[in-house]
């Protein structure tokens, strides 16, 4: 407000300098003058802060940078004060200096308008004013942290700015500007604004160095009670950890947070992550989160799993959870919320069944004797584990083959295609498995029309030279049996198969 003031009068000055004008400009120079005495108090008390800080046994190595950078400051603050101020003494003496009114010293001359353009144009001090000042303010930034530089270069008190260019003033000087045809009580006033500038500075840097003592600690204005299991599953049975605290944030500072997951999106110091569960099995998601410590940035690395499950129906055939000797039983097994590789079947290897695993839940199961037997389903979950499921499971014998000859059992059979055949087959028809059937040997009788039995006996399914050639002179009428067959099982079991027979026609 006094410096708007300031520029009033000074435009004022340029229409025309009254009383008035004069005396506004000292009343003006009062109040700066007041001003500056408050600052200079209140920065005193931040150098007494900074002083005795360094002498806390805990905590005085936090103090003793920002200290010595606050006595570099104070150095430097008190030199320019000093130059102004000899200055501001200079310009006064320059016009006749003070004379006692009424019992009070009062500048002699404050309408002297010679003054400052002598001292300050003509002589080019002007020029050296503007050259400290702007030292001054190179010097102070040099004490702030490089990347907080320009914030404070953007809003340091003392800026010395080039003027608009006017045709009083085609160049834009600023020492042309600033001092020519002002009486002395405005270049007085000027003098006592610049240090009133470089005051407004030095509060700046103090309040800096203040807030950069306790910069490493860290300052919370929230609390908020978090709970947190150690699993988001558990078997029945099991034991559970949780943890509980009492979490302290700053809700005035985002931290920068990264997730594997995706975006985070961090609000009052709060950061949540939103993403859709793929996979299933347990899953990691891990990050960083990274915040300003000592002028330095912290990265802090975190982690948490979670475990994701398919969402499904099952049904079971109850009368027909059957298993049969000498194949390989396939089945798969799932329990919903585990990670599939922590799932596993167990079978009583007593009884003689095996389980071999397969991929994920695959398993082939191997029995051997007819009956039924036992099973578990059990999982883990870190160092805990249980049964999940359980049930029984019948074993039966592979049912026995059908043999034929080119599909027949009995009844008609051509002789024309009777002479072609080359042999027995023995297969299971509708049957759940697609299972090798061998006919191992096998016994033949040609009953002629009117003549004696024949009989042949053949090793293996395919037919023997005997029986091919016996086979070549049926006719019409002729009967043809083939009995007492043997048929090797998938179970390594060797059946006897049903007989077959026929009439040639």
């Amino acid at each position: 407000m006094i410096q708007m003031m300031y520029l009033v009068l000074t435009a004022m000055l340029a229409l025309n300098i009254t009383k008035e004008v004069l005396n506004a400009f000292g009343t003006i120079n009062d109040s700066i003058e007041r001003s500056n005495t408050s600052i200079t108090d209140k920065n005193a008390d931040v150098y007494t802060f900074l002083e005795e800080g360094t002498k806390d046994k805990d905590r005085g190595a936090k103090f003793l940078p920002w200290h010595q950078k606050a006595l570099e400051l104070k150095k430097e603050t008190d030199d320019i004060l000093s130059y102004l101020q000899m200055w501001k003494d200079s310009v006064i003496a320059f016009a006749g200096g003070y004379e006692e009114k009424d019992g009070v010293r009062v500048i002699k001359s404050i309408d002297n308008i010679d003054a400052s353009p002598t001292l300050f144009i003509k002589e080019k001090n002007g020029d050296k004013i503007k050259e400290r000042l702007e030292q001054y303010k190179e010097k102070m930034l040099a004490l702030v942290n490089p990347d907080e530089k320009d914030f404070y270069a953007k809003n340091f008190p003392v800026n010395i700015v080039d003027l608009p260019k006017t045709e009083e003033n085609p160049h834009g000087d600023w020492t042309f500007g600033t001092f020519n045809n002002i009486p002395v009580i405005a270049a007085v006033s000027m003098f006592s604004k610049f240090q009133n500038d470089v005051k407004n500075a030095e509060s700046n840097m103090l309040n800096y160095f203040s807030t950069k003592v306790d910069a490493g600690s860290w300052k919370f204005d929230m609390l908020e009670p978090i709970a947190v299991i150690n699993q988001g599953y558990a078997l029945e049975g099991q034991e559970l950890e949780a943890t509980v605290l009492l979490a302290a944030y700053n809700s005035t500072v985002n931290p920068t947070i990264t997730s594997s997951a995706g975006a985070v999106n961090v609000q009052n110091g709060v950061g949540k992550i939103k993403f859709k569960a793929s996979g299933v099995g347990e899953r990691t998601v891990s990050g960083n989160i990274s915040v300003s410590k000592d002028g330095e940035l912290k990265t802090y690395p975190y982690n948490f799993k979670y475990t994701v499950g398919t969402a499904g129906a099952s049904l079971q055939l109850d009368a027909m959870n059957v298993m049969y000797i000498g194949v390989d039983n396939p089945v798969t097994i799932s329990a919903s919320g585990y990670n599939i590789q922590d799932v596993k079947l167990e079978v009583p290897a007593s009884e003689g069944v095996t389980a071999t695993r397969g991929n994920g839940g695959a398993y082939t199961v191997k029995v051997t004797k007819p009956g039924e037997f036992n099973y578990t389903i059990s999982a883990t979950r870190g160092s805990a584990g249980g049964k999940i499921a359980g049930g029984k499971i019948r074993v039966k014998r592979i049912p026995d083959p059908k043999v034929t000859l080119m599909g027949k059992v009995e009844g008609a059979f051509p002789a024309n295609q009777i002479k072609v055949q080359k042999g027995l087959s023995a297969k299971l028809d509708d049957f759940v498995f697609v299972l090798p059937f061998t006919v191992v040997s096998f016994e033949m009788y040609i009953i002629p029309r009117g003549a004696d039995v024949q009989q042949f006996k053949n090793k293996g399914a395919i037919f023997e030279p005997n029986v091919v050639q016996a086979l070549q002179k049926v006719k019409a009428g002729d009967q043809v049996i083939f009995s007492n067959i043997k048929v090797q099982c998938p179970d390594n079991t060797v059946r006897p198969g049903n007989p077959l027979t026929f009439t040639i026609i």
